[in-house]
């Protein structure tokens, strides 16, 4: 699952942007036809809620060919802005198929909540 996908292709509510920027999970996981039914419609859809679906892998402009190079960043900037490897992770409704903790494992589960999709 990609954890942070554009509304057209979601299936899987994450959470709701929370006014600081950053995500606020919920758990147990939601399809994202509940929440996306909410959502203000004079704003991006993206903006507002984090949403998760299919990776597109090669329809992706992140792929890298081999791996979510968006995920490979976020993993490397957390590292190396916070120096933490064993960071504590957020509670995640998709960890368990969530591409970038397969391909990179806590630092990019743990740095996560601080991406948004679309901060229009």
């Amino acid at each position: 699952m990609c954890p942070s996908t554009p509304a057209a292709n979601a299936t899987v509510f994450l959470g709701m942007i929370t006014p600081a920027g950053q995500v606020a999970y919920v758990t147990p996981q939601l399809p994202a036809d509940v929440a996306l039914a909410t959502a203000d419609p004079d704003r991006p859809v993206e903006s507002q809620l984090r949403l998760a679906g299919p990776c597109v892998t090669t329809s992706c402009g992140f792929w890298t060919g081999a791996h979510c190079g968006l995920g490979e960043r976020l993993a490397a900037s957390y590292q190396e802005t916070t120096g933490e490897t064993e960071a504590e992770l957020p509670r995640c409704a998709i960890r368990r198929s969530c591409r970038w903790y397969a391909e990179q494992g806590r630092s990019a589960c743990a740095a996560c909540s601080y991406v948004v999709t679309d901060a229009r």
